[in-house]
């Protein structure tokens, strides 16, 4: 479906192309030529083919979605749910009974099913494109062999030697470097060239002098040299796809037309009017009556008043202007025109959507006892539920005879489909307790496809997990309370490794997009009315860690960096008039440096411990790596594995500032070792990451870019210990081999080595020795933006709080 809604906007904006193409060719066609609208109408044709939807993440202008009012009946002893959250499915009840079994039964509410209708309308429609699509094409591909077969029975290979010498003397001045094979049909309309790989020429009859023959061949072969049967067969799929799209079929004909002028235009190029004449009577005595033809050939298919059109244009020998603005700007509207349009819903709605406060919404359902079932439904109908989890028919039931009370809450799971771990159903049952206040217990009741159960239970001990003695009701005194205490919930269960990166990415262009608007003059004042400003606010945390990161990686005193800098003091919750003062007074740089400063974290390096590490690694295991890897961190040559971790610290020591962590690891390849002399190549790894915090999420390794060099390190024995010598990278990186084969000079096979070296296995040693660095920091989340398969990232998250973006 939303493959077909791409279609339809496409074709809505090559439409507009083709009018104005068709409008401009009748109206201009003379002053511009026919050269630059065969390639138009190319790029047309292959926007036609290409389901690529360019829309910019905030259109210029939204196309009206068609608004309705989403309706059902309900049967009686139903509750309904808050539809929207359930995406039009009813949420139905037989009973809802206390411990006593006593049911109660609720007034139905009266709705139609007009979405149920719209939907369905638009179904058929997906259908009938497919349906028509799939016509289309067959009708034509059986009229492609069907001309095909009677191309064969009806042709004969030319081997008349006036013929045939023409020809090559056409091939040779037209350069073709493979001629195509020549055949008479008698059978055919016109002249015509066919094949997509295997290109073949025929004429429709004999009668030609040589001059005539001359012309049409070069005709037919600059046909060939440009592979127009491609082009028309990019025609094809394009009125193919959008059948329905009678501006398309126009759009066929049109540029069926211009491939025959532009054709002749390049035969009749600095011809005399002598010749124009002559080539014109060759047209006009190579079309005969009758015959069939194929879109996949070059066969001329107009009328008479195309014929009129064509010779006029081979007789027009006045000079040409080349059309590369109006190139330019039909390829942009056809092209890019999708980008500036998305669909929404109407503008008069726009206002109402944005001031709909889903929070407010739900602490009006507060209530005081779980009796009143009504209520009970109005609390659930605004909890959504995950993915592959829907309401059964059992409903909801509550027990309300004796303490403790509570409320059972009957769902289906889909399927193939997991139950999801990830806290959301204790999530919302701390919303139901804290929002009802003689609630004392809310749970589950699963039933997978094989028809077994699962209950989760929550009572009010399980909120003590996370917040201590604060009883949860205590959240929901007032809207403010509640509001914070969504927020907890929110960052304690729904803040996953998806949201964290979307918002930073969000974070990212909302910026980007705030400063193209402001330009190079900063206005707080206007900053603060900016719409986009107030969304990147609403992405918390996440734009926080992002903005800190940026400034991290250095920041101008420019628009740009007032703006990140306005928006992580309002992020802190800072005084509206200290944030004034404070852009008055600092730099953005300024301001980061004094942040960092008042956050007073001295990051500790990353220091090679042999004994400890050691240690650490028997006790608490290994990440998988190969056993040759493994054993090289502790137990083979450890003098030498000292001597590499010191030779690196000291070189990279000087890069990394007081918030910056630097983990570094050398991936062994060989060990060369005479006497007191020592050279190991490696490839050295390196992984660099800031360390920042957030008020919420606390502090954060994030990963600010590394490299993987292959390296050869030269050692001399001194003072009973290898002393670096020289270090040697490789100046064209791992890819590529000549400085590589030159740092090894002397050494077998080990250039080869260090330029196909394992990635996965370097990554996973730097993960190691990030595991050793942070042993016993379980505060500390580390965000890797490196790709990293899943089950080496459920390994890492075995040992460390390990988020990969």
């Amino acid at each position: 479906m939303l493959f077909f809604q791409s279609v339809i906007k496409i074709s809505v904006f090559a439409s507009m192309g083709i009018i104005i193409l068709g409008i401009l060719s009748h109206f201009i066609g003379k002053q511009y030529g026919v050269k630059w609208r065969y390639f138009v109408w190319l790029i047309i044709g292959l926007r036609l083919i290409v389901p690529i939807d360019f829309t910019l993440p905030r259109p210029v202008v939204e196309i009206p979605r068609i608004q309705t009012k989403a309706e059902t009946t309900y049967p009686s002893k139903t509750i309904p749910m808050d539809l929207d959250k359930f995406n039009g499915s009813s949420f139905t009840v037989e009973s809802i009974q206390g411990q006593s079994g006593e049911s109660k039964e609720i007034q139905p509410i009266e709705m139609n099913g007009d979405l149920l209708e719209i939907k369905s309308i638009q179904n058929k429609i997906w259908v009938f494109w497919i349906f028509g699509m799939l016509i289309y094409f067959l009708y034509h591909g059986v009229k492609y062999q069907r001309f095909l077969k009677d191309l064969n029975r009806n042709s004969r290979s030319i081997r008349d030697a006036e013929v045939l010498e023409v020809y090559y003397d056409a091939c040779r001045e037209m350069e073709m470097k493979q001629r195509p094979e020549i055949y008479y049909c008698s059978i055919l309309p016109s002249p015509l060239c066919t094949g997509f790989f295997h290109q073949k020429i025929y004429l429709n009859h004999e009668e030609y002098d040589k001059n005539q023959l001359r012309y049409i061949l070069k005709h037919e072969l600059v046909h060939c040299k440009r592979r127009d049967i491609w082009y028309k067969s990019v025609l094809v799929l394009g009125r193919g796809i959008h059948f329905f799209n009678p501006f398309v079929h126009w759009m066929g004909r049109l540029a069926e037309q211009d491939i025959e002028f532009s054709c002749d235009t390049l035969v009749m190029e600095k011809c005399s009017l002598e010749q124009r004449q002559d080539y014109g009577l060759t047209i006009l005595s190579s079309i005969r009556k009758g015959g069939e033809t194929s879109p996949f050939s070059t066969a001329f298919q107009g009328g008479k008043e195309a014929l009129k059109v064509r010779i006029d244009y081979i007789f027009d020998m006045g000079k040409k202007k080349k059309g590369i603005p109006l190139f330019m700007a039909l390829l942009f509207i056809v092209w890019f025109g999708t980008a500036f349009v998305g669909c929404g819903k109407k503008q008069e709605n726009l206002g109402k959507e944005k001031t709909v406060d889903s929070v407010a919404m739900l602490y009006e359902c507060k209530l005081d006892y779980i009796g009143n079932h009504v209520g009970v439904g109005g609390i659930l109908g605004k909890l959504t539920l995950p993915e592959g989890i829907r309401p059964s028919n059992e409903g909801i039931e509550l027990f309300t005879k004796e303490e403790p009370y509570g409320v059972r809450r009957y769902l289906t799971l889909e399927n193939g489909m997991d139950i999801p771990k990830d806290g959301w159903f204790e999530r919302d049952a701390m919303i139901f307790l804290a929002l009802v206040d003689n609630a004392s217990f809310f749970e589950y009741a699963i039933t997978d496809a094989n028809g077994e159960e699962q209950l989760l239970h929550f009572d009010r001990e399980d909120g003590a997990t996370y917040f201590g003695d604060t009883d949860l009701r205590s959240m929901a005194v007032d809207l403010d309370s509640f509001r914070n205490f969504m927020k907890e919930l929110d960052q304690l269960f729904l803040a996953g490794d998806d949201d964290y990166f979307s918002n930073q990415m969000r974070c990212r262009l909302l910026l980007g997009e705030i400063t193209n608007e402001m330009g190079g003059a900063f206005s707080y004042e206007a900053l603060c009315k900016n719409e986009k400003f107030e969304e990147l606010l609403k992405l918390g945390d996440g734009a926080m860690a992002e903005l800190l990161s940026q400034f991290y990686q250095g920041q101008a005193a420019d628009t740009r960096g007032y703006i990140m800098m306005a928006t992580c003091l309002n992020l802190l919750n800072t005084p509206e008039a200290t944030i004034l003062n404070l852009l008055k007074e600092m730099t953005p740089s300024q301001w980061f440096e004094a942040y960092r400063a008042l956050d007073s974290v001295a990051v500790d390096p990353f220091v090679y411990d042999e004994k400890r590490y050691g240690e650490d690694l028997e006790k608490h295991g290994m990440v998988a790596m190969n056993s040759k890897t493994q054993q090289g961190l502790i137990t083979r040559h450890s003098d030498i594995t000292k001597a590499l971790y010191k030779a690196m610290e000291e070189r990279y020591s000087e890069e990394g500032g007081d918030q910056e962590v630097q983990i570094v690891a050398p991936l062994i390849s060989h060990i060369s070792q005479d006497k007191d002399k020592l050279s190991v190549y490696a490839v050295i790894g390196l992984n660099k990451y800031a360390f920042i915090r957030t008020p919420n999420l606390g502090y954060q390794l994030v990963e600010g870019g590394g490299s993987y060099i292959p390296s050869r390190l030269d050692f001399k024995w001194k003072d009973n210990g290898w002393t670096l010598v020289e270090w040697v990278e490789a100046k064209d990186g791992s890819y590529h081999a000549p400085s590589i084969e030159e740092m090894c000079k002397g050494t077998d096979g080990v250039a080869k080595d260090l330029t196909s070296y394992d990635r996965r296995e370097m990554g996973m040693l730097l993960m190691q020795n990030l595991i050793f660095y942070l042993n016993g920091k379980t505060d500390v989340t580390v965000y890797h933006t490196s790709n990293m398969d899943e089950k080496d990232i459920q390994e890492i998250q075995k040992y460390i709080s390990f988020v990969q973006g």
